[in-house]
C-alpha cells in the first residue's frame, strides 16, 4: 500500500508502546481477527458498501506520516487532506484533493492531486484502473515529491476464504525517469451481522525500482546546499553539490512487507475509518555521494490513518 495517501479512509491510534511492543501487539491483533470466526464471517464483497448508481462523496483524512514502500524523510510529514469524488454508475470516477502539512513550523498545502479512473466488478473479480497527476509544493520533503504522475491498475479476486489483489503501477518523475512497482496483497473480510462494521486484516509484499528515491535524495541535497528552501533531510555538503546516485535505482527489487488492519464503520451515508499499518522496508540502498558510499539504514515504521466521509447519493 501504498504512500499511499489517497483512496483510503482513516482513524486515530496512539503510540503507547515502543516499536518492539507495537509489533508484538499488532501481530497478536492480526492473528486474533484472522482466526476468530465466531462474531464475523467472510463477506462476498471487498467492502460492506454495495453501491448502485452514481454518487458524490466528500472525505477528510489524516495520516500520521508520509511513508512510501517503507521509505520516508527523517522529518515526519503528517497530512490532513480533504477530497471529493464523483463516481458514475458506469464505473468511471474522478477525484480531487489537497494535502495540508500539519508539522509544526512547516504548515502549508504540500500537494494537490487529481485522479481519474474506471472500476468494475464481474462476479468475484473486480478491478480499478486509474491515473493521477501530482502537484507538489517546491518546499516539499515528501519522499515522492519528485513524482509528477502515475498509472495504476489493481485487480482483486474473492476466493471466499481470502481476497487476493495484484497491483501494478508506473510512476513518472520530473527528470523523465520512471519507476515500475508490482505488489500483491492478501486479506480476509469480517463483517458484523448488521453489515455496518468491517475489518480486513491485510498482508502485502511490494517490489519496484528506486529512481524516485534517487531523485528525492538529489533534491534534498540541493535543498541542504542552499539551492532551495525546504526542510527535508539531505546528504550534500553545505555549499557544494556533488553528484549523488543510488546504485540500486534501476534494479527491480523487493521493497517492503506490510501488515495493516483497515476497518470501517458505516451508518447511513457516513463512514468512519481507521487503518494502522506496520511496514518492514527491504533492499537498503547504497547511496553514492561523490567518492563516498553510504549504506542506507532502514527501520520498520508504524503509521496510522483516520478519516470521515459522507456520500451524496
Amino acid at each position: 500500500m501504498d504512500f499511499t495517501i489517497r483512496k483510503v479512509h482513516f482513524s486515530l491510534i496512539l503510540k503507547l508502546a515502543t516499536m518492539k511492543n507495537i509489533k508484538v501487539k499488532f501481530l497478536i491483533i492480526m492473528l486474533f481477527f484472522l482466526f476468530n470466526g465466531i462474531l464475523f464471517g467472510q463477506s462476498k464483497k471487498s467492502s460492506i458498501k454495495d453501491i448502485k448508481g452514481s454518487f458524490v462523496s466528500a472525505r477528510v483524512n489524516y495520516i500520521s506520516d508520509a511513508v512510501f514502500l517503507g521509505r520516508k524523510d527523517s522529518i515526519e510529514a503528517p497530512y490532513l487532506y480533504p477530497s471529493i469524488t464523483y463516481h458514475h454508475k458506469s464505473g468511471f470516477y474522478t477525484e480531487g484533493s489537497f494535502s495540508y502539512l500539519t508539522k509544526s513550523n512547516e504548515s502549508r498545502i504540500d500537494l494537490f492531486l487529481i485522479t481519474a479512473g474506471l472500476d468494475f466488478e464481474v462476479d468475484k473479480f473486480s478491478g480499478d484502473i486509474s491515473g493521477t497527476k501530482y502537484f507538489f509544493n517546491n518546499d516539499s520533503y515528501n519522499v515522492i515529491s519528485e513524482v509528477q504522475a502515475d498509472l495504476t491498475a489493481k485487480f482483486n479476486y474473492d476466493f471466499n476464504i481470502v481476497n487476493l489483489s495484484l497491483i501494478a503501477s508506473t510512476y513518472f518523475s520530473k527528470n523523465s525517469n520512471s519507476d515500475f512497482f508490482l505488489s500483491s496483497e492478501i486479506s480476509h473480510d469480517f463483517i458484523s451481522s448488521d453489515t455496518k462494521f468491517q475489518i480486513s486484516p491485510t498482508a502485502g509484499i511490494y517490489f519496484g525500482t528506486q529512481n524516485f528515491y534517487e531523485d528525492y535524495y538529489i533534491q534534498r541535497q540541493i535543498t541542504k546546499s542552499g539551492g532551495g528552501t525546504g526542510s527535508g533531510s539531505g546528504m550534500g555538503g553545505d555549499n557544494v553539490i556533488t553528484k549523488l546516485s543510488i546504485q540500486e535505482s534501476e534494479k527491480f527489487n523487493l521493497m517492503a512487507y506490510e501488515l495493516s488492519l483497515p476497518m470501517w464503520y458505516t451508518n447511513n451515508s457516513f463512514t468512519i475509518s481507521f487503518l494502522p499499518a506496520l511496514v518492514f522496508p527491504q533492499s537498503e540502498a547504497n547511496i553514492i555521494d561523490g567518492e563516498t558510499v553510504v549504506k542506507e539504514n532502514l527501520d520498520e515504521t508504524f503509521y496510522w490513518m483516520v478519516g470521515l466521509s459522507y456520500q451524496f447519493n
